[in-house]
Parts: structure tokens; C-alpha cells; sequence
């Protein structure tokens, strides 16, 4: 078995508990917005069950979005790369 560095799987460890909360996540939008639909279809004759399922489904869109790195704008790199500049501005400082 090969060791990895321990920030590594440190960092893959939590990306995988991410994508695990995601698809809970997703399969409990699933299960409930079915149940919304139903349960709309059986009692009025109004579709209140569609906004609900916009609200929840912005709310999993965003999700995604950040846990799959969609939009990587303010990733872990970008993250190091200020942190980097940063210090660096601190040494000149001083």
C-alpha cells in the first residue's frame, strides 16, 4: 500500500465527505419534492408544490456547484496563492 502525504488525505478524506453530504443531500430533495408533488396532485387543485421545488433545487444547484468545483474562483489553490502573497507582503514589510 502506497503512504500518502497526510495533507493529501487529509484533503481528499474531507472532498469525499462533501460529495457524501451532497448526494444525501440530493436523494432527500428527491424523496421529499416527490412526496410534495404527490401529495399536491391528491388535495388542491392549485401547483403550489412547484416553489418548493425551485427554492430546494437553487439551494442543491449551489450545492453542486461548490462541492463538484463547478466555479473554482475561490478554490484551495486560490486559497494558497493569497496565503502566499500575503506573506510574502509581510516580509518585504519588514
Amino acid at each position: 500500500m502506497t503512504d500518502f502525504d497526510p495533507k493529501e488525505e487529509k484533503a481528499a478524506r474531507r472532498k469525499v465527505r462533501e460529495m457524501r453530504h451532497f448526494y444525501y443531500h440530493l436523494s432527500m430533495y428527491g424523496i421529499i419534492i416527490a412526496f410534495l408533488h404527490i401529495l399536491n396532485w391528491m388535495t388542491s387543485s392549485y401547483y403550489w408544490a412547484i416553489w418548493p421545488t425551485l427554492g430546494w433545487g437553487v439551494a442543491i444547484a449551489m450545492h453542486a456547484v461548490r462541492t463538484h468545483g463547478m466555479l473554482n474562483f475561490f478554490d484551495e489553490e486560490w486559497e494558497e496563492r493569497k496565503v502566499q502573497e500575503l506573506l510574502a507582503k509581510k516580509r518585504e514589510q519588514h
